[in-house]
C-alpha cells in the first residue's frame, strides 16, 4: 500500500467502502483541496468517486476500515 493511502487510513478514511447505490468501493487517491485539505477519491466498479470523510460517515457503510 503506497504512503498516500497509508496517511489517508491514519487521518480516519477507511479503506473499503459500500456507498453510491450500494456498489463497493476501494480507497484510491486524494483529490486536494484549498487550504490543505482533502477528500478521497475511491474506485467504484464504474469509475472514481470523490467523498469526504463526513461525508462517508453519514452515507457509506464501511466494509474495512
Amino acid at each position: 500500500m503506497n504512503a498516500i493511502i497509508e496517511k489517508m487510513r491514519n487521518d480516519g478514511y477507511p479503506y473499503k467502502i459500500k456507498g453510491n447505490g450500494g456498489y463497493t468501493a476501494v480507497l484510491y487517491d486524494m483529490q486536494p483541496l484549498g487550504g490543505g485539505d482533502y477528500m478521497a477519491i475511491y474506485r467504484y466498479p464504474g469509475g472514481e468517486c470523490c467523498h469526504g470523510l463526513s461525508e462517508i460517515q453519514m452515507c457509506c457503510e464501511v466494509i474495512e476500515q
